[in-house]
C-alpha cells in the first residue's frame, strides 16, 4: 500500500505551506524554499518494502534544507537519493555533489544537509535506519554528498535495482519484502565498501553465506527447548549482538524466527497426523514448546485457529 499527496487541487497561496508539511512528514523536519512566489506543483508517493521506506517526489524547482536547529535525537536514518529527472545538488559535510538523471548520493539525517533542484525533477529517496547498515561510520561519512554515477562501476548494478524497487509498489508478501530489503542493504553496503577503497568484500560475501548456515543449524535443532541466541552464536563463533543484527536486517529477531519455524512444523504435524490420536501437548513438546498453553496461544495468534481445530481439520481432510 502506498500513500500519495499532491498540491494540484490547492489554491496557489496554500501550495508551498502544504508541500512543507508533506516533506516533513515523509522524511524529517526541513525548511523549504522556492525561487519564486507563484504556483508550485508537487506530488509525493511513498511505500515500504520490509525495513526499507521509499518515496518518489515529482516537483517544480525548490530547495530543502536540514538545519542544525531541526535535528533531534530521533532514530538515525541514512537517505539515498536517486535522481530520475532534472538536476540536483546535494550538500553535506562541506562537500557538494552535482547529480544528473541516473545518479545517486547518500546523505545523513543526523547532520545538516541541503538538497537543491534547479528545474522540474523526479527524485526517489530510500530511507534506511542507520542500525541496519553494517558499515563503519567513517566510511559512511565519506559517502555523504558524493556522486555515484549510474553508468560506472557498481552503480550500474545498484541503481537499476533500487529504481525497480521504487517503481514496483507491491503488493509483496512479508517474507518477500524482507528479502528484497535485505538485498538492497547488501548492495548498498558493498557499494560503500567499494567506494571507500576497502578490500573487505570477502567479509561481506561471508556474511551473506552465514545467515543461511545459521538458519540450517536452527532448523536441525528446532525440537531442542534449549535452543537460544546464546547457543546459536556460540556454535558459529560470533557474538549474540552480531547474530541479532543479522536477523534484524531481515526484519525479524532470532527468537521470532525460531518460534515461527516451530509453529510451522507443529501445524504441519497436526495436519499430517490428524487421523491419529496425537495430543496437543505431545506436538508442543516435540517442537520445543515447554508450555502447552503458551504453544496454543502462539498458534492461534499465528494462524487464527487453535491447535485442536487444526487437528480436527486434518482429521476431516479439510
Amino acid at each position: 500500500m502506498s500513500d500519495e499527496w499532491s498540491t494540484n487541487a490547492l489554491p496557489v497561496g496554500e501550495q508551498l505551506a502544504f508541500w512543507h508539511d508533506v516533506v516533513c512528514a515523509a522524511f524529517v523536519p526541513l525548511d523549504v524554499a522556492t525561487p519564486g512566489t507563484g504556483p508550485f506543483a508537487g506530488s509525493l508517493t511513498s511505500h515500504r518494502v520490509g525495513s526499507l521506506r521509499m518515496a518518489t517526489v515529482d516537483a517544480d524547482p525548490h530547495c530543502v534544507t536540514r538545519r542544525a536547529r531541526l535535528i533531534t535525537a530521533d532514530e538515525e536514518f541514512t537517505h539515498i537519493g536517486l535522481l530520475c529527472k532534472g538536476q540536483a545538488v546535494v550538500e553535506q559535510d562541506g562537500r557538494q555533489a552535482l547529480l544528473h538523471p541516473g545518479d545517486l548520493a547518500f546523505y545523513d539525517t543526523t547532520r545538516p544537509f541541503l538538497l537543491g533542484f534547479r528545474e522540474p525533477m523526479q527524485w526517489k529517496v530510500f530511507m534506511l535506519p542507520r542500525r541496519l547498515l553494517s558499515i563503519p561510520e567513517a566510511d559512511l561519512r565519506r559517502m555523504s554528498a558524493e556522486t555515484v554515477r549510474g553508468d560506472e562501476g557498481l552503480g550500474r548494478l545498484v541503481i537499476p535495482f533500487l529504481a525497480g524497487l521504487a517503481e514496483q509498489t507491491g503488493p509483496y508478501g512479508e517474507e518477500s519484502g524482507m528479502r528484497l530489503a535485505a538485498s538492497a542493504v547488501c548492495l548498498l553496503e558493498t557499494l560503500v565498501a567499494e567506494r571507500s577503497g576497502r578490500q573487505g568484500l570477502a567479509a561481506e560475501a561471508d556474511q551473506l553465506s552465514l545467515l543461511p548456515r545459521i538458519r540450517a543449524y536452527i532448523n536441525e535443532r528446532l525440537p531442542d527447548p534449549g535452543l537460544s541466541p546464546e547457543s546459536i552464536a556460540r556454535a558459529h563463533h560470533i557474538s549474540v549482538r552480531y547474530l541479532q543484527k543479522l536477523f534484524q536486517r531481515e526484519g525479524t529477531t532470532v527468537h521470532r524466527w525460531i518460534q515461527q519455524r516451530r509453529l510451522e512444523e507443529a501445524r504441519r504435524e497436526l495436519s499430517r497426523h490428524g487421523r491419529a490420536a496425537v495430543t496437543i501437548a505431545f506436538v508442543a513438546h516435540r517442537w520445543g514448546f515447554a508450555d502447552p498453553a503458551h504453544f496454543s496461544r502462539s498458534f492461534r495468534a499465528a494462524y487464527g485457529i487453535t491447535p485442536r481445530e487444526c487437528r480436527e481439520f486434518g482429521r476431516t481432510g479439510e
